[in-house]
């Protein structure tokens, strides 16, 4: 099984990637990562040295070079999705995850690290530019498999994901 988690930046892809491949047994791949590690920098630098499409190429490469592995659980880039029609992709070659969390607890989880956020950085109303570019994405995150909706911090994701997936595996 490949599992790909979805979701608006500070959603808790990469928590909840970990959590759930431990309770599944299976390698966990955090795709931001495996993005720097490739390009020798922070994805910072890269927005900053080349451009955001530069990225999205770079990201999609990567991506693409992983998804031919046999099991793992992956946290995607806010991103990734919605860029190349990737979105589409993932749901052909795996099963997709939607972590929709509530604008009100984004803006919590974000606040405190916008300024290391490209797509934030120079945000002057950071409520705001989350609701945008979340409404934005919107679309392209709703076409995953499954969706979670999260609208607090004691949730713990990783067993409602890890549940469902149970309940909808054939016996």
């Amino acid at each position: 099984m490949r599992l790909f988690l979805v979701g608006f930046m500070g959603s808790g892809k990469s928590h909840t990637g970990r959590a759930l491949a431990e309770l599944m047994g299976m390698p966990f791949i955090d795709l931001d990562d495996y993005v720097t590690a490739r390009a020798g920098m922070p994805i910072t630098k890269i927005f900053a040295q080349h451009s955001e499409g530069y990225f999205r190429e770079l990201e999609r490469e990567v991506l693409l070079s992983l998804a031919t592995l046999p099991m793992f659980v992956m946290a995607t880039g806010g991103g990734t999705p919605c860029y190349h029609r990737l979105i589409e992709e993932l749901n052909r070659i795996g099963t997709t995850v939607f972590l929709d969390v509530a604008v009100e607890l984004l803006l919590e989880r974000l606040r405190p690290e916008a300024a290391h956020r490209p797509l934030l950085a120079s945000a002057t109303d950071l409520r705001q530019a989350i609701a945008s570019k979340l409404a934005e994405r919107r679309g392209c995150y709703e076409k995953a498999q499954l969706r979670v909706r999260i609208d607090n911090r004691t949730t713990d994701v990783a067993r409602l994901v890890y549940d469902h997936l149970l309940r909808s595996s054939p016996t």
